[in-house]
């Protein structure tokens, strides 16, 4: 499933919650092929809902990104 989901051409068409339920579906469909991954599938998980009235708050950056982002600036201030 990681390695679906890794992929860049399936995540940005599909959720997370339907890559694991894709790639449930292949599990159970090519089973007969596969039986060293025999009841080692990924579990079923479900949604975690967001209760009405919940307010964000900021995140800070990724420091990955806030690297990136300064050079950017550094780099466009030459």
């Amino acid at each position: 499933m990681a390695a679906i989901a890794a992929d860049p051409l399936t995540s940005s068409v599909m959720t997370l919650n339907e890559i694991r339920d894709m790639t449930i579906e292949m599990f159970e469909g090519e089973e007969r092929y596969l039986p060293q991954f025999r009841g080692k599938r990924p579990r079923k998980v479900y949604p975690v809902s967001i209760p009405a009235g919940t307010k964000g708050v900021e995140v800070p950056l990724d420091p990955a990104l806030a690297v990136a982002n300064r050079f950017g600036k550094l780099f466009e201030s030459r």
